[in-house]
């Protein structure tokens, strides 16, 4: 089966969480024999085969919110790059716009959160309201949506109605993280994410200023807010170390060395930081906003905490913790490929069957 991603961002080239679960999906499905092209933006080198559509532009404006017209323009040239790629099977994700310029029911759709009304916060009227309708739009085209967790599957059947959709969990190599279990817990909270307003940064600083005992703390990311929220973190009472580009070793590292791992963001559709926060040790604290699917990956596993505010976030991280160990047989990259391959193998059988 020849399968064709596409997505703006390019692992390790960029480390957000959509480039990464199709870095690990590719690799894992050349393994098992399937041909597989990665449609992007040219990067540079990459172990998975590439089709480009040229240097990358700037995808954000300094809001750190998409820029639509180089997204557009994303979506137009993909679509046609797609079209002479002859796929067996074509997985659009973010920005999601190439699936605009495609047939009904030509493509898998990988939808990581499901926005609705947020979108009028995120652009404004009235292009908020456009982009709002338009999603509900883009997920009926699409032939099967695939979601990161059961949250945003719920919501799109609850918010979209008739639309097929298949919750496909990440999956993870323990094995890979068992060098960094066992490390001296001298790091007391640590926070990992691009620093914008969804991520919770603010959440952060007013947590620790409810915490008398000075705290050692971590937090790792970069993002148009980075000195804001830096140089306020930086006036509190706590030693608070910044990295703003550390490598993923690094950022494993600090997990490993850490008792507690928040998570405060308004929303995720998954949070691969959260399990391997679980993976290398760390407790992980997730705050219930409702939209946040990180509270799937605490419960499922069997590790952490599930807070309802920032004061029992305060509480906890004030505290000791208490070794785990964690359930991942949901969150292996076996079941995450099988997964993957069983709901691909469905939409095959339905396209002979029609």
């Amino acid at each position: 089966m020849k399968v064709c991603f596409v997505c703006s961002h390019l692992w390790p080239h960029s480390y957000g969480g959509a480039e990464r679960r199709y870095y690990i999906l590719a690799k894992e499905l050349m393994k098992r024999g399937h041909d597989v092209v990665y449609v992007t933006y040219d990067y540079g080198e990459s172990e998975i085969p590439l089709a480009t559509v040229g240097p990358p532009p700037r995808l954000y404006d300094e809001k750190g919110r998409r820029r639509l017209l180089p997204a557009l323009e994303f979506g137009w040239k993909t679509a046609k790059l797609v079209e002479k790629l002859k796929c067996d099977v074509v997985d659009v994700t973010v920005p999601y716009t190439t699936a605009l310029f495609m047939k009904p029911r030509s493509f898998v759709l990988t939808y990581h959160e499901y926005w609705g009304k947020y979108w009028e916060h995120y652009f404004s009227k009235p292009l908020g309201t456009l982009a709002a309708i338009a999603e509900k739009r883009l997920l009926r085209k699409a032939v099967l949506v695939i979601t990161p967790s059961k949250l945003v599957a719920n919501r799109i059947l609850s918010e979209v109605g008739t639309v097929k959709v298949a919750p496909v969990p990440i999956g993870l190599n323990p094995d890979d993280y068992a060098k960094y279990r066992g490390r001296s817990r001298d790091i007391d909270v640590t926070m990992i994410g691009r620093f914008t307003y969804t991520k919770g940064w603010w959440r952060l600083i007013e947590v620790l200023r409810q915490v008398d005992k000075p705290l050692r703390v971590a937090v790792v990311g970069d993002g148009p807010l980075y000195n804001e929220v830096t140089a306020q973190l930086e006036k509190l009472h706590h030693e608070v170390h910044s990295y703003r580009k550390a490598s993923e070793e690094e950022k494993l590292e600090l997990l490993a060395r850490s008792k507690y791992y928040l998570n405060l963001s308004d929303a995720e559709g998954f949070s691969i930081a959260t399990l391997e926060a679980i993976l290398c040790g760390a407790t992980p604290i997730v705050l219930d906003t409702g939209l946040n699917a990180a509270v799937e990956i605490v419960e499922e596993t069997g590790c952490g905490y599930i807070a309802k505010n920032l004061r029992e976030i305060a509480e906890q991280v004030a505290k000791e913790t208490s070794t785990c160990t964690p359930n991942i047989s949901g969150y292996t990259i076996q079941t995450f490929v099988n997964n993957y391959l069983r709901f691909l193998g469905e939409l095959q059988t339905m396209r002979v069957n029609a």
